[in-house]
């Protein structure tokens, strides 16, 4: 009698990383740290990777600007969650979504803005689950620019945590 497959332990995150960046892919967010003066095309390709494999993701952005200001992000494709007065200013939430190519263009000109200046921490939601990413994963990967490798997995029976790094 044959045994039943073998069920796939599911990863509770998957960390890649180097010297300049690192991702961190969990099943409701992606966390992306950059260093200093990171490559602007490294960054590009990077977010286009990261919007081919799941476009429904998003970034929610606060902006502080004039009240004018805010009509131009939308007519980028932000869509604006909520606004308020800050003295001469207005502080905008917008979100920006991953499948309108205009706003991820523009949202990947003000990040390569931020990284000149210093270290940038960006949180990305996403439907990512166990395929996902690990598609994510091995995109990334081709990208050559990460060579540590951490993935924590759930192990089904216990509930517990393993934790397994590959270089």
């Amino acid at each position: 009698m044959p045994s039943p497959p073998a069920s796939r332990p599911e990863p509770v995150s998957i960390e890649i990383s180097g010297s300049s960046a690192s991702i961190l892919l969990t099943q409701g967010s992606i966390n992306i740290w950059f260093g200093r003066k990171f490559d602007r095309l490294l960054l590009s390709r990077i977010l286009l990777i990261i919007s081919k494999v799941d476009s429904t993701t998003e970034h929610e952005k606060e902006v502080l600007c004039r009240f004018e200001e805010i009509s131009e992000f939308e007519s980028n494709g932000y869509i604006l969650t909520s606004y308020a007065r800050k003295q001469d200013r207005y502080r905008a939430i917008f979100v920006v979504p991953f499948s309108n190519s205009r706003a991820l263009e523009r949202f990947m000109e003000s990040l390569s803005l931020e990284i000149e200046k210093e270290d940038v921490k960006i949180t990305l939601y996403w439907r990512g689950g166990r395929v996902r990413m690990n598609i994510m994963k091995e995109e990334l990967s081709t990208l050559g620019c990460f060579n540590i490798l951490n993935v924590v997995y759930r192990d089904d029976q216990t509930g517990e945590q393993i934790r397994r790094e590959k270089p």
